[in-house]
């Protein structure tokens, strides 16, 4: 197949936003790291959690860094965590599956949104907690958005249904939490569906639903979880909505064709 001067395009631009994604990955699992241990996340250069020898531009290379020394600091030797490796690979892989399936100008609203979910699946992962503040940037990126793309007003009654898909999960969560005495979903959770109904239509929402639980669930058996420990679901949540934002459409359009 000759490449054309759209797909050369592309593969640029997916190369680069690849790097970035990667790179913000690197970024966001650091700040994320100092916001758990109660440190400032901006404070100074990126340094080794062990020794606290600063890292050097080499030592920050998304993914080949961490390859390269073996996933162990090069000055004193001891273990970095994989969780930055995982962090790095996640952002560029979610960056390249957006900038493969969404065409600019609109991609770079879903890159935020990425970035965005990243930041806040790294969050949930560390602590179990879904930061507010991250809740209400992606609300204020879509509505940015809405005007900056000049979508139809249509679209805020497809934001109206896809809210009942929370407001219904909500309601459902709290009988079960009444009647059993226990809390069986966090309110962060629920905060961050509704988050995503102001992008996603109510099908869509629904199946990523459905691809975080059996995320959540394949996680849980292959790291051999025990019955009851708590898993925060935010990471698989946002891992659900990328998949279905990415490769849902044609997985909906056969469901729906079968009625």
């Amino acid at each position: 197949m000759p490449l054309n001067e759209d797909t050369i395009l592309t593969m640029y631009l997916a190369f680069w936003l690849t790097v970035l994604g990667a790179a913000l990955g690197s970024f966001l699992d650091c700040a994320v790291s100092r916001w758990a241990a109660g440190e400032r996340m901006f404070a100074g250069r990126s340094r080794c959690f062990s020794c606290g020898h600063i890292l050097s531009v080499f030592d920050l290379i998304p993914v080949f860094s961490w390859l390269f020394h073996r996933g162990k600091c090069g000055y004193c030797g001891e273990k970095i965590p994989a969780d930055c490796l995982w962090a790095e690979l996640a952002g560029g892989s979610i960056f390249l599956l957006l900038t493969l399936t969404i065409p600019p100008p609109a991609l770079f609203q879903w890159l935020i949104w990425a970035g965005l979910l990243l930041a806040l699946g790294l969050a949930d992962w560390a602590r179990q907690i879904i930061p507010n503040r991250l809740l209400l940037a992606l609300a204020i990126n879509r509505i940015v958005w809405f005007f900056v793309l000049k979508e139809e007003y249509s679209a805020i009654f497809e934001t109206f249904l896809a809210c009942i898909v929370p407001a219904a999960l909500l309601a459902l969560v709290l009988a079960g939490e009444w009647l059993t005495g226990r809390e069986l979903m966090g309110g962060g959770d629920i905060k961050l569906l509704f988050a995503l109904a102001l992008y996603l239509t109510w099908a869509q929402l629904l199946l990523t639903l459905l691809a975080g639980c059996l995320l959540g669930l394949v996680w849980a058996v292959l790291s051999g979880q025990r019955r009851g420990t708590a898993v925060p679901f935010g990471p698989f949540l946002a891992a659900g909505a990328v998949l279905t934002v990415c490769w849902g459409s044609p997985l909906l359009q056969w469901y729906f064709s079968l009625f």
